[in-house]
């Protein structure tokens, strides 16, 4: 028997009705499998956190305020803000129970893949386990958060709505303060946290400085110390490190940040440029550094752009690989114009990866010098008028004008330098950082290097 038209047209529209209602039916079904399975995965992570003990630690210097603003911990890979975190949460231990601390770490390959919906399954997961808490204030530290999109979007909420403090890490990459303070909108208070300074690496090798140990005995351990300091660097697995492997263990952090902090992230193609780029950049630290001339070179070896080495020497800044130190000027035309002077995130990882001839020890020395002052958040420029100072440092309204000789014979013109500047820009101080002179000569302070980085002020 023919079934009319208009039957056969309302049968397929029901079929397909019902079609797409099975199909609904089991996407959501699916989507409700995935949140239970995300809600126990996150159950089983807080409770193992809760149940594990706490690591050994060495403590860092980095100290953060007393504040219920976000506290964001950016830095480089394999810098310590793990272990940093393990700080905070220890010294909270002395006030608070346990239960009410959550620590998750997003490279936690169980929890993979994730998305920035599964992140609601972090305090549902923790209320079924602590339903008691439900009214007091928890504490959520949020390891490499920055490997979900729009994490900030989930954090945001959280911070207005729930009663919790909030501590989230990530590498410089994909944490850089400017891009937080737009999407956490005055929410957060970002802190960088750096390989290890000098003090810190001392402590990491059983030195406690006591009471005038720059007289005492202890002196010659602290300098021998030192020279490892200066060319190994202070990435906290390698000071550890007692195999001599410290070498293949930095490699292997240039080849991380190299392809995940920049290949990935910004989809670079030309990656044998971008090494070269890198390598020429971390052998020539301490010096001007003009991509018109590196592309004058690069050239004639391959096809490349300027525009691509602006790019890619963004990309290595962004990193936190590299840093550019800008001419000092109140011109502000010169100092665009002018080549910015190259530092890079640690010595041993740019002994690691660089074309070397020599022991530079100028250059490493130069290059502890801008991570100390970096570390603490002074505003760093270079200044060049025939003579040429190697940091101009402001700290509010007060600047230091500082040289760096790492050598116990002091040229004249690293003192002419500075008594110029000093003449046209009167600095509060002017220093000489050296290998062994310690003295004062008219105006000009004279410190060694080792001295210097154990200062307190």
């Amino acid at each position: 028997m023919k079934i009319p038209n208009e039957k056969r047209k309302t049968f397929l529209i029901i079929s397909i009705i019902l079609v797409l209602y099975i199909r609904k039916d089991l996407y959501i079904s699916g989507l409700i499998n995935k949140y239970m399975k995300k809600i126990e995965i996150f159950k089983f992570l807080i409770k193992e956190f809760h149940e594990s003990k706490q690591p050994d630690l060495i403590s860092r210097d980095l100290t953060l305020p007393q504040t219920n603003k976000i506290i964001t911990v950016s830095g480089s890979r394999r810098s310590g803000k793990t272990f940093y975190f393990y700080q905070i949460i220890k010294n909270l231990l002395k006030e608070i129970p346990y239960e009410r601390i959550v620590y998750i770490n997003f490279e936690d390959d169980r929890i993979l893949p994730i998305n920035v919906e599964d992140l609601d399954c972090i305090l549902e997961s923790y209320y079924e386990l602590y339903p008691e808490n439900k009214k007091e204030e928890i504490y959520l530290f949020f390891d490499e958060i920055q490997n979900i999109n729009n994490w900030e979007i989930y954090i945001r909420r959280i911070y207005d709505k729930e009663k919790v403090r909030i501590f989230v890490t990530g590498s410089n990459s994909r944490m850089l303060s400017k891009d937080i303070a737009t999407s956490l909108r005055g929410r957060t208070l970002t802190f960088n946290i750096f390989p290890l300074s000098f003090k810190e690496f001392l402590n990491f090798n059983d030195v406690n400085l006591n009471k005038n140990f720059e007289y005492s005995t202890d002196r010659f351990k602290i300098k021998k110390l030192f020279d490892d300091y200066l060319n190994f660097g202070g990435f906290p697995e390698v000071v550890n490190e007692k195999n001599n492997l410290e070498e293949d263990i930095l490699r292997n952090y240039f080849d991380v940040m190299i392809y995940r902090d920049i290949v990935e992230r910004f989809s670079v193609r030309n990656i044998t440029l971008l090494k070269e780029l890198s390598k020429f950049i971390l052998t020539n630290i301490s010096s001007p550094f003009s991509i018109n001339a590196y592309y004058t070179s690069m050239r004639q070896k391959m096809a490349v752009s300027k525009e691509t080495l602006f790019e890619y020497t963004y990309y290595l800044e962004e990193s936190g690989m590299i840093f550019l130190v800008p001419l000092f000027t109140y011109s502000l035309k010169r100092q665009q114009t002018n080549p910015k002077k190259v530092y890079c995130i640690d010595n041993g990882l740019r002994n690691a990866v660089s074309f070397l001839f020599s022991k530079d020890e100028g250059k490493l020395a130069e290059n502890i010098v801008f991570l100390e002052l970096k570390r603490k958040n002074n505003e760093i420029f270079y200044w060049k008028n025939g003579g040429e100072v190697d940091f101009i440092v402001k700290n509010g309204k007060k600047i230091s004008a500082i040289n760096v000789t790492y050598s116990n014979n002091i040229n004249k013109r690293e003192k002419d330098s500075l008594l110029e500047f000093k003449e046209k820009f009167k600095p509060d101080k002017i220093l000489i950082i050296t290998k062994d002179i310690d003295e004062k000569e008219g105006d000009i302070i004279y410190l060694p290097l080792w001295k210097w980085l154990l200062q307190k002020n």
